[in-house]
């Protein structure tokens, strides 16, 4: 018995841990969906005692696919901004207003 409701707290504890993952997942998804509203939260590594349960392998391990497609796509998008960033940067320079007096000498 007692056995029994201890596999079942872990495999709560596991249920809850992938919970959380799978939101992570959504709302970067959706970042990359609408980069203005996403806000970071802090996360905290769940203490996950025993190895995952079995029916919940395959849900892992599709969850651990959207992960890595969802990185893909936040590194394309910074890499994205990175170079709009850096073209905004060179045409300030080149069309910035001069702040100090400029005198042009006409008569030469």
């Amino acid at each position: 018995m007692i056995l029994r409701e201890n596999q079942d707290r872990q495999h709560l504890i596991w249920e809850t841990a992938l919970d959380r993952l799978e939101l992570d997942v959504m709302r970067a998804e959706q970042m990359t969906a609408r980069p203005t509203t996403f806000e970071l939260e802090p996360w905290d590594e769940p203490h996950l005692d025993g190895p995952i349960p079995d029916d919940l392998v395959e849900r892992a391990l599709a969850l651990r696919a959207r992960q890595q497609e969802v990185r893909a796509e936040l590194v394309d998008a910074l890499g994205a901004l990175g170079r709009q960033h850096a073209f905004a940067d060179r045409v300030d320079r080149a069309t910035a207003r001069v702040a100090q007096a400029v005198y042009v000498d006409v008569t030469a």
